[in-house]
């Protein structure tokens, strides 16, 4: 699952820093992710990983781009994550497979802490 694999290098890389600058409770954090990128297995991810952390119980905002399709055949659409298979995704019209490079794009935008 890249999912959980990119929220787990983007906690991983966090917890340190809020460490360094001694915070005691993070109350929000704030996402941004491509609309291919499952927003259910962000929060889940982001559950697990952060229990027992200053980041377990932060409020979780989460901001979406819109992931758009344009196939050779002429047909354009914006996709989601149910719109995909793994990283792949199939044009309706003329069934040409495309890899959508853009399926696990995440950004971590703000961290709102208590020091």
């Amino acid at each position: 699952m890249h999912e959980f694999d990119l929220v787990k290098s983007l906690v991983s890389e966090l917890l340190p820093k809020l460490q360094e600058q001694n915070v005691k409770r993070v109350t929000e954090v704030r996402f941004r992710r491509g609309s291919t990128f499952s927003e259910e297995a962000l929060l889940q991810a982001f559950s697990m990983l952060t229990q027992g952390t200053v980041l377990e119980g932060a409020k979780v905002k989460v901001e979406v781009t819109q992931t758009k399709f344009r196939c050779s055949c002429g047909h354009e659409q914006f996709i989601t994550a149910d719109d995909l298979i793994g990283h792949i995704f199939v044009c309706p019209e003329c069934g040409r497979s495309q890899e959508i490079d853009e399926a696990h794009d995440l950004e971590l935008l703000e961290v709102v802490a208590e020091i």
